[in-house]
């Protein structure tokens, strides 16, 4: 079995369909190989589509205190300070011209400002929803804003995102239109609502400029960090990293991309990732079996110097 030339230091997880059981669930097994990399010393963190609010969650459920990549890396914030270290939004005005693609297919603009952590959802009036969509509303709650497609259209900030929660054929005939806008696109057969996502960013945004920037600030090579996914939006993270691992049930496009496949996430995937790839090349580490799930925190705090040299590279 083909193993990293060099020691990993930092890991990179995905959350839903990585991290998560088919539950929902972080296992016992995922839960211990997590604690003993941060008992070996190395630095553990989450790379999602999701908000920070609801990775933030996860996080401390699995006792990581260091920045979170969220909104696809359109932003990363130290948890638990909850302090934005970088963010890369979309322009307004390149936003404006994808709600305007996304009303002439029929499809509901979903807008995530760049508003610092109230992490708001601007969409249109309810007439425009499409059962695809309904899941989604339901999740934001009090954070949805209806707005008017006037409203919608004129680009008031920048955002992080902006969203179509649809179906794979309405999906696909987007997708030729905001090609030629300058933004970068991730698109979704079936996210964690049940239809197909894309969303726009910001040009060279991805997991992977978030990876990136987060192992610039730990001044950590690239060949020295593993990042472990399952779907599209993971790609160019798995082909940056020295070392990408895809998910067992991940398609054939994803597994193509990664220089390795663990299991499932049925089967403890990201448990098996670790073991074999980040603790075998640490002989000393305890062994799974014997470390304590109460295991105390690892902090990784921030050093100015680090926040300043990657924010000077953006």
């Amino acid at each position: 079995m083909e193993k990293p030339l060099t020691e990993i230091k930092l890991i990179a997880i995905d959350i839903d369909g990585t991290l998560l059981d088919p539950d929902g669930e972080i296992t016992a097994r995922v839960r211990g190989a997590i604690e003993a990399a941060q008992r070996a010393g190395i630095i553990v963190t989450l790379a999602t589509a999701r908000r920070y609010f609801s990775t933030r969650q996860i996080a401390d459920m699995l006792g990581l205190e260091l920045p979170l990549i969220v909104y696809d890396g359109a932003l990363i914030v130290n948890h638990p300070a909850q302090t934005i270290l970088r963010s890369q939004p979309l322009s307004a005005h390149v936003a404006g011209q994808v709600v305007e693609i996304f009303r002439r297919y029929n499809i509901q603009p979903v807008v995530q400002p760049c508003d610092g952590l109230l992490e708001a959802v601007w969409t249109g009036p309810a007439e425009w929803d499409h059962p695809e969509l309904a899941t989604y509303t339901a999740a934001a709650g009090e954070r949805l804003c209806r707005m008017s497609y006037e409203q919608l259209r004129a680009g008031r900030v920048d955002p992080l995102r902006v969203v179509a929660f649809a179906s794979q054929e309405a999906i696909q005939r987007l997708i030729p239109a905001v090609s030629v806008l300058a933004c970068s696109w991730s698109r979704l057969s079936m996210g964690s609502y049940n239809c197909a996502e894309l969303a726009i960013m910001h040009p060279g945004c991805s997991k992977a400029s978030g990876v990136a920037a987060l192992a610039a600030l730990y001044d950590i090579p690239l060949a020295q960090v593993m990042a472990i996914g399952d779907n599209t939006n993971d790609i160019a993270m798995l082909q940056t990293v020295g070392w990408g691992v895809a998910m067992g049930q991940a398609s054939a496009v994803v597994k193509a991309a990664a220089r390795a496949i663990t299991a499932s996430n049925q089967e403890d995937g990201v448990a098996l990732a670790i073991e074999q790839y980040a603790l075998a090349q640490r002989p000393h580490v305890v062994p799974l079996r014997a470390v304590e799930m109460t295991a105390p925190r690892r902090s990784f705090p921030m050093r100015p110097d680090q926040v300043d040299k990657a924010l000077a590279s953006d």
